[in-house]
């Protein structure tokens, strides 16, 4: 293929999949992979400029206006942001912009990259007149009746100053709104959005504002297009909408350095997943509105801004063949193996499929084109069907894929479990639950061990575990006298494990780490929570109706009844220490921390909170007495505002010890 013909074959490509994101909010290819054809696109016109067009796609913004919204045109066009996903591409940028500002010293600001879609918001004199989306960045579409319904938008400003503003920034979803609102779609037989965005997206184009009031959309306000403002630079405009009424990104750094930016970008991923919202990378910026206009755009562009941006952790894929894991409840899931693609850094071969409802929404068979996705360190799922290539449909199995025994559905559940306590998978899911990290800690006790231990009938429950000696570790692959002795001790300092952990490793249906804490700080003793009536166990704080009927029902199965008494006779620890209290400063007091904290993690400081008498909790509500909030603390910080909570600095916090 000659180069015009490759070029001609890559615009009509990547047109048609502007469609389908801009216009159609239904993208069939992940950010990174529509990057790459854009990418290739563009080195290829440098490389063969007579090849150049003006209506080529890197010459253009965006989709087009939709014709079911009245035209809006930008008084300043509404530019996208060049995209990086690397070091290098960052430093050349910063370097692109010395070169022309003559010098390398100049301020940067550093916020995240929220994964909405673009709005324009136009006020006179304070009052709200127009919103409009980004469009083809000439024309957008008039969605001012939707946008009225935003509560987060405010319809006139604090403090406005006169003439025209216009403040632009991105319309969202939280994830937890998007988990609500696809579950009232599903109930519904409505359409399940694939991501935040693409919710935003299509709340916004309803033609009934009311379906969008009922959309919990929310906005972030980044920049501004047409303003008689008199802000220098871009750090004191972000502080001015604040002062204006609107939300802005709760993550900012601002430096002149960029190895600060490359540092805070590999520090920030660690934290980014357990933000509310979806991001997928942060937005350099040069502060300076003077160094700005100095350093201008390309026809679609800024050049003092670039967007740098994480692997993607979405991917286009195949799916190959369905299998069904038991777990160690015996419930059965179906995983999809697809053909290997590379997502958020690394290749992926296996997704979830979660259930077989699942399964039915997204009307998935062997053989289709999906879209996958990976969020931080949680095993990919398949987000939709893209195309439909297969044709071998996806049933529940009939019998157990491990021990092949009957398969029953649970009433008003909709998973599909084995109903053979004894299957080895369920043994494995056990035994590995039993020993891992947060329950007793067994090191040495990993998946190829529990999986030959189980299958050469070694261990078939907990207490089996207790029983093994050299003879057995020695038989083992891999295994010699060393590894064998290190494993026995393990098992032995697991004995010693408060009740805690105990509680957590038996694998009670709904019992996590902290409720197994709350249960064992409450009643002290085994014993004391075995012989606790149902009414004693829902009186406890945090504690629900549906884990208190688990936990009466566990420890009344004749079965767990006879497996604690080996497990007292094996000497395992059945109580809970009492925890130490430094002082009663914070007693009666409910306190939630939110942010990265500078000094201690979020959990060392939640210890610090109950060793003086409080109680923590991971959410805000009117029972809370303070919420310490420190650096990039995000919705529930503004929670707290919303309920006029008591909000301390961690420093406050620390004083309130003393």
């Amino acid at each position: 293929m000659n180069p015009a013909e490759e070029i001609a074959k890559l615009r009509k490509l990547i047109e048609f999949h502007n469609h389908r994101y801009y216009d159609l909010d239904d993208p069939v290819l992940s950010d990174t992979q529509y990057d790459e054809l854009y990418k290739k696109l563009k080195d290829l016109e440098a490389q063969y400029p007579y090849l150049a067009a003006a209506d080529s796609p890197t010459q253009k913004i965006g989709g087009k206006a939709s014709a079911s919204f009245a035209p809006v045109m930008h008084g300043v066009p509404m530019m996208s942001l060049d995209n990086s996903y690397n070091e290098q591409e960052v430093l050349a940028w910063h370097e692109r912009c010395a070169k022309i500002l003559g010098t390398d010293d100049f301020e940067m600001v550093v916020e995240t990259k929220i994964d909405g879609v673009s709005c324009s918001l136009t006020y006179i004199n304070g009052i709200l007149t127009t919103a409009a989306s980004r469009g083809d960045g000439k024309t957008g579409e008039d969605i001012t009746a939707n946008v009225l319904t935003i509560q987060d938008i405010p319809h006139r400003l604090h403090q406005a100053p006169q003439g025209v503003l216009e403040v632009r920034g991105e319309i969202y979803l939280d994830k937890k709104d998007l988990a609500a609102l696809n579950e009232k779609q599903a109930a519904k037989n409505q359409i399940i959005f694939a991501n935040t965005r693409n919710a935003a997206a299509g709340s916004l184009r309803q033609k009934d504002a009311a379906v969008t009031a009922q959309r919990p959309l929310k906005f972030f306000a980044h920049s501004f297009g047409r303003a008689e403002i008199n802000s220098p630079t871009f750090s004191r405009f972000i502080e001015d909408c604040q002062t204006w009424g609107f939300a802005v990104s709760p993550v900012r750094l601002k430096t002149n350095r960029p190895e600060d930016i490359l540092r805070f970008y590999q520090d920030f991923d660690k934290t980014r997943h357990d933000l509310p919202f979806d991001t997928d990378g942060l937005v350099i910026k040069v502060n300076s509105f003077d160094q700005q206009r100095i350093l201008g755009a390309t026809a679609k562009s800024p050049r003092w801004a670039i967007a740098f941006k994480y692997p993607a952790e979405q991917a286009t894929t195949i799916v190959n063949h369905v299998l069904f894991s038991v777990g160690r409840s015996g419930i059965i899931t179906p995983v999809a193996q697809v053909e290997p693609v590379s997502c958020a850094g690394v290749v992926i071969s296996n997704a979830t499929l979660h259930n077989f409802d699942e399964i039915k929404r997204l009307n998935l068979r062997v053989g289709d084109k999906i879209i996958l996705e990976r969020a931080g360190e949680v095993i990919p799922k398949v987000v939709k069907v893209v195309e439909h290539l297969g044709e071998q449909d996806i049933l529940p199995p009939t019998q157990c894929p491990v021990c092949h025994q009957a398969v029953y559905k649970a009433e008003a559940e909709v998973g599909y479990y084995c109903a053979n306590p004894a299957c080895p998978a369920q043994i494995k899911g056990r035994i590995l639950h039993y020993a891992s990290r947060g329950a007793m800690d067994i090191e040495g006790m990993g998946d190829a061990v529990v999986n030959e231990l189980v299958e050469r009938e070694f261990v078939t429950n907990f207490t089996d575990l207790y029983h093994l000696n050299f003879f057995h570790l020695l038989s083992l692959e891999n295994f010699k006298e060393k590894k064998s002795q290190n494993l026995l001790d393990s098992l032995q300092e697991s004995k010693t494990r408060p009740l805690s952990r105990l509680l957590f490793a038996l694998g009670i249906t709904f019992v996590g780490a902290k409720t197994a804490e709350t249960l064992a700080d409450h009643f002290h003793t085994l014993d004391n929570l075995r012989q606790a009536t149902l009414e004693e166990l829902k009186s406890i704080p945090d504690v629900g109706e549906a884990v208190s009927q688990s936990v009466y029902n566990f420890f009344h199965d004749p079965a767990i009844s006879e497996q604690i008494e080996q497990l007292r006779q094996l000497g395992i620890n059945f109580t809970q220490p009492e925890k130490k209290v430094a002082s009663r400063a914070l007693e009666g007091k409910i306190l939630v921390f939110t942010g990265e904290m500078e000094n201690m993690t979020r959990a060392q400081a939640e210890l610090l909170a109950r060793q003086h008498g409080a109680k923590t909790s991971g959410s805000v509500s009117s029972k809370t007495s303070f919420v310490v909030a420190a650096k990039a603390a995000g919705s529930k910080l503004k929670k707290a505002q919303e309920l006029a909570i008591p909000i301390l600095t961690p420093e406050e916090f620390l004083k309130m010890l003393q």
